[in-house]
């Protein structure tokens, strides 16, 4: 799978106020890991003070990516950016390769 570092932002203070009551459901209830088979949660981090946040995943595709982002796109106004990265590990070994 690859490594994603996934960032989002609330496109109003409206949206991230209306979707706090989702948060506490979601991260409480059986979605808190995002079951989408091809897809693994590694860190959530949220920046309330300006509305945005990152996700460090691994994913198979990036349509993986739109089946767990989507819907809180569609909800609560909030779009997704998803950048492939590296690992410290992997990019060590690509070095190692180079040389």
């Amino acid at each position: 799978m690859q490594l994603y570092v996934v960032t989002w932002k609330f496109e109003t203070s409206e949206y991230q106020v209306f979707a706090g009551e989702a948060l506490i459901e979601h991260s409480e209830g059986s979605n808190s890991n995002d079951i989408v088979p091809g897809y693994e949660r590694i860190a959530w981090i949220h920046t309330p003070q300006n509305g945005t946040g990152t996700v460090i995943c691994k994913a198979e595709s990036a349509s993986i990516l739109y089946k767990v982002f989507n819907p809180w796109r569609e909800k609560y106004g909030m779009t997704w950016t998803y950048t492939p990265g590296l690992s410290t590990e992997e990019l060590v070994e690509l070095i190692k390769e180079k040389n």
